[in-house]
C-alpha cells in the first residue's frame, strides 16, 4: 500500500543529486538510499507530495541550472499530489475542534488544483467530492505548477519583502524567549506558549467559530485555562506546533531565524498527517519529542536511510 513520505528540502536536493550528480552525495548508504526511494515512488508504493514551501525554497535556489535540475526532479516524482497549506489545515483542525468538520489525510493530500495555496478553500469531510475536477482543470493546473516550480528565482525586491514579513515574525517569539530568559520563574511553560498562540491564532480562531458555528459562549468554554492545553494537544498539526514551540522557549540558547517559520508550519503539519516525514535535524528532533504529547502522526526520519529501512521493514498502515 502507498505511503505517504514529505520530504524537507534539504532531502529533496539529495534526491535530485541522486539523479544527476550522485558524486556530490558524501555518504555511500545516503546515496543507495535515495535511489531505493526512487524505485519505491516508480513501483508506487510511495507518495511524494510536494507544497509550497518546497516552491517557495525551490525558486530561491542557486544557479540556474541546479534550481531546474532540483525543479523537474521534483516533478518527475511527486505525481500530482500537493499538501494542502498549512495555515488552512490549521484553520479546519479548529473548525474540527469546536465541533465542525476535521481534516482527514485525504483533505491533507490531496491532488485537487490549488491546493498548496493558502486561498484554497477546501471540501472538509467530503475528500472524494473535493477531489472531482475536469480533466481539462487537472492538466491546467499541473502545467501551471510546473511552470512555478520551474521558473526564474524571485527578484532581490520580491525576496527583500519576503524576508521582512518572516523575520517580523520571527521576533516575537524571540522576545517572548528573551523575557523568559530575564525573568526566570516557575512556569507551566505548555500554558504561556497557549497563550502566545491564541494571541497569533485570533484571526484563524475566528474564522473557525463562524465556519463551526458556534458563538463566544461555547468558544470560551473550549479555550477556559484548565483545558485550553489539552484542547491544542489533540490538534494534529496545531498541537505539535504548540510543543516544538514550547520546548525551543524552554531552551535558552536556542535562536530564532527566518528558516524556522518553513520548518515549523511545513513539517509539524506534514508530521501530523503523513505516514513517514524526513525533517532537517533540528525541527526533526523537535517534532520526535513531540510525539510524547501529542496525538499519532508520522514517523520522523532524519536522513533517506533511516526512511527506507522503515519503509521496507514497517508493518504501519498506509494513510
Amino acid at each position: 500500500m502507498t505511503k505517504i513520505v514529505y520530504l524537507d528540502q534539504n532531502h529533496w536536493v539529495t534526491m535530485a543529486q541522486a539523479r544527476v550528480a550522485p558524486e556530490k552525495i558524501q555518504r555511500a548508504d545516503e546515496r543507495q538510499a535515495a535511489d531505493e526511494l526512487w524505485g519505491l515512488v516508480t513501483a508506487g508504493q510511495v507518495r511524494l507530495p510536494l507544497s509550497s514551501a518546497h516552491l517557495v525554497e525551490t525558486v530561491r535556489a542557486g544557479d540556474r541550472e541546479r534550481r531546474r535540475d532540483l525543479a523537474k526532479v521534483m516533478l518527475d516524482a511527486y505525481g500530482g499530489w500537493h499538501m494542502l497549506n498549512p495555515l488552512v489545515v490549521r484553520r479546519y483542525e479548529f473548525v474540527g475542534g469546536f465541533g465542525g468538520p476535521a481534516p482527514t489525510v485525504a483533505d491533507v493530500f490531496t491532488t485537487v488544483a490549488e491546493s498548496p495555496f493558502f486561498t484554497y478553500v477546501p471540501t472538509i469531510g467530503n475528500a472524494a467530492r473535493g477531489q472531482a475536477q475536469s480533466l481539462a482543470t487537472s492538466i491546467a493546473w499541473r502545467a501551471a505548477w510546473a511552470s512555478l516550480l520551474l521558473g526564474e528565482t524571485l527578484s532581490k525586491e520580491e525576496l527583500d519583502t519576503t524576508a521582512g514579513v518572516i523575520e517580523r515574525w520571527a521576533a516575537v517569539p524571540a522576545a517572548l524567549a528573551q523575557y523568559l530568559r530575564d525573568h526566570p520563574a516557575e512556569r507551566d511553560m505548555r500554558l504561556v506558549t497557549v497563550t502566545y498562540l491564541l494571541g497569533d491564532l485570533k484571526a484563524d480562531i475566528a474564522q473557525a467559530c463562524v465556519l463551526a458555528g458556534i458563538g463566544n459562549e461555547e468558544l470560551v468554554n473550549h479555550l477556559q485555562p484548565e483545558n485550553v492545553v489539552g484542547f491544542f494537544s489533540r490538534l494534529p498539526f496545531t498541537g505539535r506546533v504548540l510543543e516544538v514551540i514550547q520546548a525551543r522557549l524552554r531552551n535558552t540558547a536556542d535562536k530564532w531565524v527566518n528558516n524556522d517559520l518553513n520548518d515549523l508550519l511545513f513539517l509539524a503539519c506534514a508530521a501530523g498527517y503523513a505516514d513517514h516525514v524526513v525533517a532537517e535535524k533540528k525541527t526533526g528532533h523537535y517534532l520526535r519529542e513531540a510525539d510524547k504529547f501529542t496525538v499519532p502522526g508520522a514517523s520522523v526520519r532524519l536522513n533517506l536511510r533511516s526512511l527506507v529501512q522503515a519503509l521496507q521493514t514497517s508493518d504501519q498502515p498506509s494513510r
